[in-house]
């Protein structure tokens, strides 16, 4: 329980609110190529390249709600675009196309786009965290999503293990104490299997 009273602490009221609004806003985004008259998959929405214009307005401004609405709308990108790294099959509706050349990219190229998307659109929620909370309070966030979501989208640990390694892996260089946590952690098991033994 002092966990949680901690973490909001850490994190306003608002902050929560402001970033779960942007999150179910962002993790809708990348189908909007629809609403666009674009074809499914375009690179203009799934990609990050909406975030390079939110990045660009929150440097100009560093308003603190709007670093909340950056690090909710990120995060939902990244999901979104680990849950596309595994379609059913890779042909057609799956693979990302190009409008400007009037293409369709190959698997290969497409799975890269989407590779990639995902983890800048993790750097980016996770470099705008300003503290561990908050770094737990997404996590937290995407985790929940991916569970959710395991019914609908037909798949659970493909996701869930990309999420988690992009995550904590990008948090450890972000945050040293969660890296240190994690290493003292591993010596401490490490310890404990070694004596089991």
């Amino acid at each position: 329980m002092e966990f949680f009273i901690n973490l909001f602490t850490k994190i306003s009221l608002m902050g929560i609110f402001i970033s779960f609004a942007a999150f179910f806003l962002g993790i809708k985004f990348p189908d909007w190529d629809f609403k666009m008259k674009l074809r499914h998959r375009s690179i203009l929405t799934h990609s990050p390249l909406i975030l390079l214009i939110f990045i660009r307005v929150y440097e100009q401004d560093k308003n603190i709600n709007f670093r909340y609405f950056l690090m909710g709308f990120s995060l939902a990108l990244a999901l979104h675009f680990i849950f596309d790294l595994f379609p059913k099959g890779w042909g057609g509706g799956a693979l990302i196309k190009i409008p400007i050349l009037k293409i369709s990219c190959n698997p290969k190229i497409s799975k890269m786009i989407l590779f990639f998307s995902a983890v800048i659109s993790i750097l980016i929620a996770i470099c705008y965290t300003e503290n561990l909370a908050e770094f737990y309070y997404l996590f937290f966030l995407g985790v929940v999503t991916i569970l959710k979501d395991t019914i609908k989208e037909n798949k659970l640990f493909r996701p869930l293990i990309s999420f988690t390694v992009f995550a904590i892996g990008i948090a450890c260089l972000r945050h040293k104490e969660l890296y240190l946590l994690i290493r003292e952690s591993g010596k401490y098991i490490i310890d404990k299997i070694y004596i089991f033994f």
